[in-house]
């Protein structure tokens, strides 16, 4: 059924005056000024627009009347649309004030009218430029000048309406409910408003009836209907009735649903800047990259905290991408992480950063990242922490738990080293005797070159000793390549041997043929197997066999290695606490409890996985596993876990 026109409904109001006895009179009405919304008009009618109450009062987004999507003449009812274009004329002719009442069909396909004035601007010759105003919704006013339902159905038009509509008279008793309210409270007419819809036993304290008098002339509160536990913005508008008294026309609009929505967006907001305030706190740098301006990766966000890490300020930020503070050396990897997140690939996303602070100073960052949205387009959200200094703190614990280890073997190779050289003292003396006698003696030059002989081997023999531990103890920047596991456990075990033999303990290797190649840091893994290798050792202070075994599962593509004691084993209660930083179950004295716990912290860094299985008496059995091959994440990507080493020490 087609909706009444403006015309239609006023002859239907004729009509209805006939048949009651007082008839409804506009008056003057004064509107909120919250309901206002400004505007910027153009010759071809479209709008700039500043407030989203445009889109309840027309139902189209704000967007697309500033994308020009839609033009404000699109939506005026055709009918009226020469009531807004004389408007136009009218404004040019006399005052430049542009001033219109009429309908637009909103984009459910409703009727609402519209109050729209505003200043007119033209050209030097006169010719209509823009206009700048404001327009409201007045279609509540425009019930207001409209009567009772008749028994011919003359507002049966309100009974469509999703608002309720209700009229009282001076003595607050409804003489009018459209459909809408009775569906939503009951049929009260005849009944007192404040009683029968408030559920109160006084008028209300909004009544309209003691505010028109001072002034006021509408009024919107709020309010909780009680019988349908919603709220509800309660408009009054006052009308004359024809006895000349003073009656209310009320408007009931359900904001449940956006109250509700406002709650949400509040709790958010204050769980965001909760959020935000402790990250800011905690130093966690929290910050949005996305393709902006022809700038890839293109800070559209970032916290105080970031802000600190960085030495950028906010401002400074948004003119940046995130290549302008990364190191050359980690530029390429890093923006190759964030094409592919961008284009939606699942990645690794904790990782270690190399940056560059605003001053030249470079940091090392830990970094989460993850695919978000900004805007209504995709963008990188990333997490990041400064940790440069707890870097430096594991970097110096590595290297002073290494140097223990060295000065732990410097005692036993010099003992190794005496028995050669003590070769080489013997036969450097049967040479020199030699070579001393006159005449020299011809028949004994086979003896002197056996004596040259026996000394190039055992000087060799001290030379590859010292070379070993020296390799083991020179430092050296973080390296790496692929690496046969075997030729690490190898020279690991030649360093170790002679320690082992001072305790008569045998060393016994089975390694698996065509075992892959391991990408990894020699040195540092080689630091893991002493500090494990030496664990064992030690374990067997009567003797016994060291067996050092390797594997390749190939279902699960991973390097097995195990090492396994004879010696005391470990008491169940200390079994799990091995790996704990300071945990030592040795004599005072014998051990700081770090060989163990560094070990575990490099194998970690190298997205190993270390097991142990140990019972008392019986030895001990360690099982390192690591996935094979350039799969294997270097020391530059390594996880969170070796906050390990520094954490311990903060707590020592």
């Amino acid at each position: 059924m087609a909706k009444p026109t403006y015309e239609e409904l006023q002859r239907r109001v004729e009509e209805l005056e006939k048949m009651v006895n007082f008839k409804i009179s506009p008056q003057e009405f004064y509107f909120d000024t919250r309901d206002l919304i400004y505007f910027k008009g153009y010759e071809d009618w479209s709008l700039d627009l500043y407030d989203r109450k445009i889109e309840d009062i027309t139902g189209y987004k704000l967007e697309d009347f500033l994308d020009r999507k839609v033009k404000w003449l699109d939506i005026v009812y055709d009918k009226d649309r020469e009531i807004a274009r004389n408007a136009v004329k009218q404004a040019l002719k006399t005052d430049k004030y542009y001033l219109a009442e009429y309908r637009i069909v909103k984009k459910s396909g409703e009727l609402s009218w519209i109050k729209i004035r505003g200043f007119v601007t033209t050209d030097s010759h006169g010719n209509f430029l823009s206009v700048r105003g404001v327009l409201n919704d007045v279609s509540l006013e425009k019930y207001g000048q409209l009567t009772f339902e008749s028994e011919n159905g003359g507002l049966a038009w309100t009974n469509s309406l999703k608002d309720g509509l209700y009229i009282i008279t001076k003595d607050h008793r409804i003489v009018f409910m459209n459909q809408t309210l009775i569906d939503l409270v009951g049929d009260h007419i005849g009944e007192i408003c404040y009683e029968a819809l408030f559920d109160r036993q006084t008028p209300c304290p909004w009544s309209i009836m003691n505010q028109v008098e001072e002034g006021d002339a509408c009024f919107v509160q709020e309010y909780n209907l009680p019988k349908t536990k919603k709220i509800f913005q309660v408009r009054s508008i006052p009308i004359k009735l024809e006895d000349g008294s003073i009656g209310k026309l009320g408007h009931l609009k359900d904001i449940t649903e956006t109250r509700k929505l406002e709650l949400e967006i509040e709790e958010f907001a204050g769980r965001q800047r909760a959020v935000q305030d402790a990250a800011n706190r905690a130093a966690l740098g929290i910050f949005i990259l996305q393709d902006h301006e022809g700038l890839e990766a293109r800070f559209r966000y970032a916290n105080e905290a970031f802000s600190s890490i960085t030495g950028f300020g906010p401002d400074e930020l948004m003119r940046k991408s995130w290549a302008d503070l990364v190191q050359p050396d980690n530029l390429q990897e890093s923006m190759e992480r964030y094409r592919l997140r961008q284009r939606g690939e699942i990645l690794d996303q904790a990782y270690e950063i190399k940056m560059i602070r605003k001053d030249g100073t470079p940091i090392t960052v830990h970094g989460s990242f993850a695919l978000s949205s900004h805007e209504g387009k995709g963008a990188t959200i990333g997490f990041l922490r400064d940790i440069t200094e707890r870097k430096k703190g594991e970097q110096a614990l590595w290297r002073s738990q290494r140097l223990a280890s060295i000065g732990r073997l410097a005692a036993e190779i010099a003992h190794e080293i005496n028995n050669p050289l003590t070769s080489v003292l013997t036969f450097s003396k049967l040479a020199t005797g030699i070579l001393q006698q006159e005449p020299f003696p011809e028949q004994r030059l086979s003896d002197l070159r056996n004596y040259i002989s026996y000394l190039h081997s055992e000087t060799e023999r001290c030379a590859n000793i010292s070379r070993n531990l020296l390799d083991f103890s020179r430092q050296s920047e973080i390296e790496i390549r692929e690496n046969d596991i075997h030729e690490i456990l190898d020279k690991t075990l030649t360093i170790l041997r002679h320690r082992a033999g001072l305790d008569e303990i045998k060393i016994h290797t089975d390694y698996a043929a065509e075992l892959p190649f391991l990408s990894c840091d020699f040195k540092r893994l080689q630091q893991a197997f002493v500090n494990i290798l030496w664990n064992a050792i030690e374990a067997m202070p009567e003797g016994g066999t060291l067996t050092v075994t390797s594997n390749f599962d190939r279902e699960k593509d991973r390097i097995e290695i195990q090492v396994a004691d004879t010696g005391v084993g470990i008491p169940e209660d200390d079994v799990e606490r091995v790996f704990e930083p300071f945990f030592s179950s040795k004599a005072d004295g014998k051990g700081v409890g770090l060989g163990l716990s560094v070990a575990y912290g490099i194998i970690r860094q190298h997205q190993g996985e270390i097991y142990i299985h140990s019972k008392e008496g019986e030895g001990t059995r360690f099982s390192i596993q690591f996935p094979s091959g350039p799969s294997t994440v270097s020391l530059e990507e390594q996880k969170e876990e070796e906050h390990i080493f520094t954490s311990a020490a903060h707590t020592k």
